[in-house]
């Protein structure tokens, strides 16, 4: 598969076989799991996915994390990262699987109370999602060395209690079906990344809390907030 990654000027992930590869664009999916939908008081769109993007300078590798500013309410979400390996447009489902380079684990942190007075005032709520720190991606396994990801448990401990647990083929829209879709909105390219959405049991985490992310068959991620 060929690459076309973008300048090095942008943050490198890393991959199981110790290559640093440039992030492009940040693309991440909200009420993708049914569960989660429903605690935060709302439903899935069956129509099409919700998504919002973070810029890529919010992106942290860990393992320490700022507790960021302006929120007394920081919460947790673990989420399975696709990161793409090409890009196009107007992809089908099986050309979306083709673009993939890889799979990580990963947190979308969410300043709760900023984000609820946002919708409450039907304001954007980008101050809730794009900050310093607010989305943390473990290590990339390329896709050559594992199977499909379609069935894989995904849990959240935070200082080694559990509090996120459920399955990837719980996702409302697997992840060929977020590619696709999101090729119809705009060019996809090599470097983007997706986080495809949370498992519910999402909650609170203060400065000192010490999370690990997990996926079968990934790298588990493990970070410190300071």
């Amino acid at each position: 598969m060929s690459m076309n990654w973008n300048s090095p000027a942008h943050p490198e992930f890393l991959t199981t076989d110790n290559r640093r590869l440039p992030v492009n664009r940040i693309f991440c999916i909200a009420k993708n799991y049914e569960e989660h939908a429903n605690e935060m008081g709302g439903e899935v769109d069956r129509k099409a996915p919700v998504h919002f993007q973070k810029s890529f300078d919010a992106l942290t590798f860990g393992p320490n994390v700022r507790y960021p500013s302006h929120t007394d309410d920081l919460h947790h979400e673990v989420e399975l990262v696709a990161v793409l390996g090409q890009g196009g447009n107007d992809l089908s489902p099986e050309e979306a699987e083709s673009v993939i380079f890889g799979y990580a684990v990963g947190l979308d942190f969410t300043r709760r109370d900023r984000q609820a007075e946002a919708k409450e005032k039907g304001l954007p709520w980008e101050i809730g999602k794009n900050f310093d720190d607010a989305g943390v991606m473990g290590v990339v396994t390329p896709r050559s060395e594992l199977l499909v990801m379609e069935n894989a448990a995904i849990t959240l401990d935070v200082n080694h209690q559990p509090r996120q647990a459920g399955d990837i083929n719980q996702m409302v829209y697997n992840t060929t079906e977020l590619i696709a879709f999101l090729s119809t909105l705009q060019e996809l390219k090599a470097g983007d990344l997706i986080f495809t959405g949370t498992p519910s049991g999402v909650g609170a985490v203060i400065r000192g809390d010490h999370l690990v992310g997990r996926i079968d068959g990934l790298e588990d991620l493990a970070i410190q907030l300071v």
